[in-house]
């Protein structure tokens, strides 16, 4: 489990999946969370999906025990941690999302939205 922090500097109040409402210029702590989601009013969802020990294919790196995937309109973003892990999400002003952490490794990776068979 991780413990997520979301800062909402966007200019309207953010919801959580789990019913939790970030109101505007202010931050909300989520600990020993997995998976969760946010609605951005007006720009989409932002989805934390907990991986557990599961790693995604054709990314050998990061190599900790621990994932999560994070994803926003057509970008991703991988994490894995050890132990405790933590994730900082800031929305500035324009709905844009800044990932940090303080434990772990996160890159940034590319998942087809659709495929044909």
């Amino acid at each position: 489990m991780y413990t997520l922090t979301v800062k909402n500097n966007y200019v309207y109040d953010i919801g959580a999946s789990n019913g939790v409402t970030i109101k505007t210029g202010t931050q909300h702590v989520f600990n020993n969370k997995g998976s969760i989601y946010f609605t951005l009013p007006g720009s989409g969802e932002i989805n934390f999906i907990d991986l557990g020990n599961k790693k995604i294919e054709g990314y050998p790196i990061p190599t900790e025990t621990w994932g999560v995937l994070v994803r926003i309109h057509t970008t991703e973003a991988y994490y894995r941690y050890e132990g405790d892990g933590e994730l900082t999400a800031i929305i500035d002003q324009y709905g844009s999302l800044q990932l940090t952490t303080s434990n772990g490794t996160m890159i940034l990776i590319s998942l087809e939205e659709l495929t044909l068979n």
